[in-house]
């Protein structure tokens, strides 16, 4: 890195190094910009003087397939493990890791630790911005973490700043100003200020721009070819680095081209694609020219080009090679990939070499692995890219594609796969056992699309044809069963599958399905009154989740939802809000509707005691832009219900009378067979009893809490009992009767 730093290629970012410098104890850098505005060079000059004090720096470049944030800390505590021997830690075989190994990880690290995330737009969605925020609260003092990104992070970069816990740097910080511009110039001795100047106004600092410039002098003996006169566009790079690889001699050209086509390149890999010999030395003079190649790891073994001079040799291997000889480098890279351990990687270049066939031989040996991992994007990105009759002639990733498109939401898609495979089962006159696999699937996608119904009755089937085996999907059909149970206020027999399915979680340490157990328990003891033993049981599960499991694991959100609303309902305002910021964009990826109805609802009632009721109502308004999306009709109807509660505890009569006739009455679920956590103390009736309530309405109120009180009560729904008792006690005593509004509070408060 220190030696990168001093290439004669590089200008020594001073004035933006030195508030760096200035900012050692944040928690968190963030270097954003566009492609070719030099932020991976500004922060290996950060880290070599970090190193240079006694830091120890681990660096992590990130590629699309590292998008699963499970195999995220797995890479993290790798280069973490790679910076100092010393400090690494023993970690399971698979390619996860939990936010608690990566903590023990850095623990032990003396005189300072910086982890470099560069290149995280490849990686950008909710789930992985969702561990980049967990990751800058729990890190231990000492630990400072660097991103470099061409987007912002959703981690609430704003409020750290406030709190002096993060630096930004952005676009307008790395310009070159006019004196970099002159120094990155001041090899060519006979290039005159005015046109300095005028490479500055033309490129308006662009750093990638005005190295293809100095490139393209080098190759000119001094003088660039006049520059386009559209400004600072995509076409001036290609212009500049069209020009610079055409100075190059015939053979180098290959090599570029040759080593451009895997997104990480190194001598071995190079010299098995090229049948050279010189792998290393070809490299080493690639980056010594400054062609735009840098090393992704400490080792330097590893190199990647940047992404825009990439572009611009993809767009030139497209020109130059026959589709033919571009298939024929593909395979050869996927099979060096294969060979050495790479899966991930061979995959993707057999796609790319056309012969699915291969890829989807490896896919098959991995596939069991990436759905217990929870890494639905890598399943997502081979399945669209594999053809449906690929798939078909392999049930391992059909169902992990429809398991992973169904927790993603792309609806469409799982049940195609879904039609297709039942079309093959039909034809084959598949045994039962077959068929108790396929409807397996088809649980979580009727989780994923709310059809609570369909989630009964395809777990008993499922239970029933695969009688015996007790093996993964069979436990997933006991949550099933358990959670229609529980729906259906059958509780006694609802903890008792869930016994049985935690016992076949365990045995096959599935922590997916042990959280969704750990949550339905919760919800029966939530739902009998049995608050305090609801709360201790999702602290157990929590804890044991973030010891055990990875951070996205989304059931794992599952249960922090849960627990957010719990302690909410306790008074543990900030424990619950810490929950919910760590969580919610892990639950809008993909959680089922009844968690991310939870932490919504109990966002919102955070924002309305905060005194922010615009935020409130910006909560409830993504919830319903949800639910119209994704046709999840119950965030709907809890978003409405919210916006009804609010107004009438407000005391705006008006304006939640006009938000309740919005709710209509295809959205009131009035009385239900189904009741679901999420709503049995809010939308169903006790929103209209409380406008009743406070409108005047007493009669009205009362009779409708009533009869549905004495429901509750026989279904032993102590919870939802509880609230409509104390409406009822509120609407007694407004009327003066004293004695029955003590008797219905005195009911209300020993149930609960």
């Amino acid at each position: 890195m220190a030696a990168a730093t001093s290439s004669n290629n590089l200008v020594l970012r001073k004035h933006q190094l030195d508030r760096l410098k200035n900012h050692t104890g944040v928690r968190l850098i963030v270097v954003q910009a566009p492609a070719g505005f030099g932020k991976t060079t500004l922060l290996r000059q950060y880290c070599a003087w970090r190193e240079a004090q006694g830091a120890t720096v681990a660096w992590l470049h990130l590629e699309a397939h590292y998008s699963d944030p499970s195999r995220f800390l797995r890479l993290l505590c790798e280069a973490v493990a790679a910076a100092c021997p010393d400090c690494a830690i023993s970690l399971p075989e698979s390619s996860s890791a939990s936010m608690q190994d990566f903590l023990r990880s850095v623990q032990t690290v003396k005189n300072g630790l910086v982890v470099v995330v560069d290149n995280f737009e490849q990686a950008a969605h909710a789930g992985m911005e969702a561990v980049i925020a967990q990751l800058v609260r729990v890190m231990p003092k000492g630990v400072q973490l660097c991103i470099g990104t061409r987007v912002i992070p959703s981690i609430n970069l704003p409020r750290l700043q406030l709190r002096e816990q993060a630096v930004v740097v952005n676009v307008e910080g790395l310009r070159f100003r006019a004196n970099e511009t002159a120094e990155f110039f001041r090899e060519f001795r006979d290039v005159s200020d005015e046109e300095v100047d005028r490479y500055q106004t033309a490129t308006d600092g662009w750093p990638a721009a005005l190295q293809c410039i100095r490139l393209s002098m080098r190759g000119r003996t001094g003088r660039a070819r006049p520059l386009p006169t559209s400004g600072v566009t995509p076409d001036l790079i290609d212009f500049l680095a069209t020009d610079v690889f055409e100075n190059l001699s015939a053979d180098f050209q290959r090599v570029l081209l040759e080593a451009c086509m895997p997104e990480r390149i190194c001598p071995e890999l190079l010299e098995h694609i090229s049948d050279r010999t010189d792998g290393e030395a070809c490299l080493h003079e690639i980056e010594h020219l400054g062609l735009f190649l840098t090393p992704v790891d400490l080792d330097r073994r590893w190199f990647r080009f940047h992404t825009v001079f990439r572009q611009v040799l993809l767009t030139r291997l497209r020109r130059e090679m026959s589709e033919t000889e571009v298939l024929s480098h593909h395979d050869r890279i996927a099979g060096w990939y294969a060979a050495h351990g790479f899966s991930e990687e061979a995959i993707i270049h057999y796609i790319e070499a056309d012969n699915e066939e291969a890829a989807a031989r490896l896919l098959n040996k991995i596939i069991n692995r990436l759905v217990t991992e929870e890494r639905l994007d890598l399943i997502v990105r081979y399945a669209d890219r594999l053809s449906p009759e690929t798939i078909q002639n392999y049930e391992a990733i059909l169902n992990a594609a429809v398991i992973a498109y169904g927790f993603r939401r792309d609806f469409a898609k799982a049940n195609r796969i879904i039609a297709m495979r039942r079309a093959i089962l039909e034809r084959e006159n598949a045994p039962k056992e077959a068929w108790g696999v396929h409807n397996y699937t088809r649980i979580f996608t009727n989780a994923a699309q709310d059809r609570v119904a369909e989630i009964g009755a395809t777990g008993d089937k499922v239970i029933e044809q695969l009688e015996g085996s007790e093996g993964l999907e069979y436990a997933v059909a006991l949550n099933a069963r358990a959670y229609w149970l529980y729906l259906h206020s059958r509780f006694e027999e609802a903890r008792e599958t869930v016994a049985r399915a935690r016992a076949l979680h365990d045995e096959a340490h599935n922590l997916f399905g042990l959280s969704y157990c750990e949550w339905i328990n919760a919800n029966v003891l939530a739902a009998q009154g049995r608050n305090e033993d609801a709360l201790k049981a999702l602290k157990q599960a929590y804890v044991h989740n973030e010891e055990c499991a990875t951070a996205s694991v989304t059931a794992g959100s599952v249960i922090a939802a849960c627990l957010a609303e719990t302690l909410y309902e306790k008074n543990c305002i900030a424990e619950a809000e810490t929950l919910l910021n760590d969580h919610l964009p892990l639950l809008e990826q993909q959680a089922i509707v009844e968690p991310l109805a939870l932490a919504f609802l109990t966002m919102a009632r955070i924002a309305v005691l905060r005194g922010e009721e615009r935020e409130a109502e910006e909560v409830l308004d993504r919830m319903m832009y949800l639910g119209h999306r994704y046709n999840l009709r119950r965030l709907v109807t809890y978003a409405k219900a919210e916006l009804v509660r609010q107004a009438t505890l407000a005391g705006d009569l008006d304006k939640a009378r006009s938000r309740f006739a919005g709710l209509g009455q295809v959205d009131a679920e009035g009385e239900d067979e189904l009741i679901f956590h999420a709503g049995e103390t809010e939308a169903q009736t006790v929103t209209e009893a409380r406008l009743l309530i406070l409108s005047g309405r007493h009669a009205d109120a009362r009779a409708l809490l009533q009869p549905a009180a004495r429901k509750a009560r026989a279904q032993r729904r102590m919870r939802r009992f509880m609230k409509l008792n104390l409406l009822l006690a509120i609407s007694l005593n407004v009327e003066g009767q004293v004695s029955s509004a003590r008797r219905a509070l005195i009911e209300a408060l020993q149930a609960g």
